[in-house]
C-alpha cells in the first residue's frame, strides 16, 4: 500500500512500511525512509506507482480552470476530494484528486488553506483585488 502526505510543503509519495494511530514509515522511491504523521497523509492507494501517481497528477493539474474550480467549490471549508467529485465526477480518480490538490495548492488567491487537505473559497472581492 501507498501512501500521498504533505512534508514542509511538499507532497511526496512512497510506500508504507509500517503504520500506528499516529504516524507511519514510509518509503520513498529514492529509498529514503521518512516519518509521516497520520494527519499528513492525504489519501492512501494501491494502484498506480507513487512517482506515477505524482506524475499523472501533476499534468491533469495544468489542466484544470482555476475560475472554474473556484466556481464548483462550497462555500463553506471543503476537502480536495469533494472538488475533485464536483469538478470532473462523482467517481473521481485518485489521480484526478491529486491534481485537485495539487492545484488548490498552488492557487492561494483562489483557495486558502484551511487544514491538511482542506481548503476556503476566497471571497469573490479579495480574488478580484489578488487577480488585478
Amino acid at each position: 500500500m501507498y501512501a500521498l502526505f504533505e512534508e514542509a510543503g511538499k507532497f511526496l509519495s512512497g510506500r508504507i512500511l509500517s503504520e500506528t494511530d499516529t504516524s507511519a514509515q514510509i518509503e520513498l522511491e529514492s529509498g529514503k525512509r521518512v516519518k509521516a504523521k497520520s494527519a499528513h497523509i492525504l489519501f492512501k492507494f494501491d494502484k498506480p506507482s507513487p512517482s506515477e501517481l505524482i506524475e499523472q497528477a501533476q499534468a491533469l493539474a495544468q489542466s484544470i480552470e482555476l475560475e472554474l474550480a473556484w466556481e464548483f467549490a462550497p462555500e463553506d471549508e471543503f476537502g480536495f476530494a469533494d472538488l475533485a467529485r464536483e469538478y470532473f465526477s462523482s467517481q473521481a480518480t485518485l489521480t484526478e484528486q491529486a491534481a485537485t490538490l495539487f492545484r488548490l495548492y498552488e492557487a492561494p488567491h483562489y483557495f486558502r488553506r484551511a487544514g491538511k487537505g482542506r481548503f476556503k473559497k476566497a471571497p469573490a472581492d479579495i480574488l478580484q483585488q489578488a487577480l488585478v
